[in-house]
């Protein structure tokens, strides 16, 4: 383990009053960052343990793990923080399916016929199960990428038309 490693994780148990364990085991440290995640305290622990963390899996899990809380603007930081191109290729995809989940009308994406076609099965998935918009769960009825996508777009289509003040009186 490398000094860094062990100030940053000496902080993060620290932070959280917890004992350390054997944190030259990636399944200790995962288990410490794991509860970081919960602190936002620890944040800025977390965000110099990225840049550490020998095991790219587990530095890419906490920033996957974070992305979604963190501004916007705050985003690209975390990614470049990874040590692999790799894994900085996947989370700054899944910060970019963040800010669609996040933005006002996924409809209005649609407008581009070739949007929808690198959408991992996560962002389907989460657009299947979240969203408001019958476009978008009538394009993933049609054509999301599997089978319990296209379910789960078609169950809540049904479940807003239902609830819809607009069908109830027709």
């Amino acid at each position: 383990m490398s000094r860094g490693l062990d100030q940053v994780t000496a902080a993060l148990a620290q932070r959280l009053g917890a004992t350390p364990g054997d944190l030259s085991d990636e399944h200790e440290r995962w288990a410490l960052y794991r509860r970081a995640l919960e602190d936002p305290a620890c944040l800025p622990g977390l965000y110099d343990a990225v840049a550490v963390e020998p095991d790219q899996s587990v530095a890419l899990g906490i920033v996957l793990h974070v992305l979604g809380g963190l501004p916007p603007s705050e985003r690209p930081a975390w990614v470049d923080r990874l040590g692999t191109e790799r894994g900085r290729a996947f989370a700054a995809r899944r910060a970019r399916e963040i800010g669609i989940l996040q933005s006002a009308s996924v409809t209005a994406l649609f407008a581009d016929e070739a949007v929808q076609d690198p959408w991992s099965d996560w962002l389907q998935l989460c657009l299947a199960e979240s969203s408001q918009e019958p476009a978008v769960l009538n394009r993933l009825a049609a054509a999301g990428r599997t089978k319990r996508i296209r379910r789960l777009a078609t169950e809540r289509e049904r479940s807003i038309r239902r609830h819809s003040p607009r069908t109830e009186g027709a």
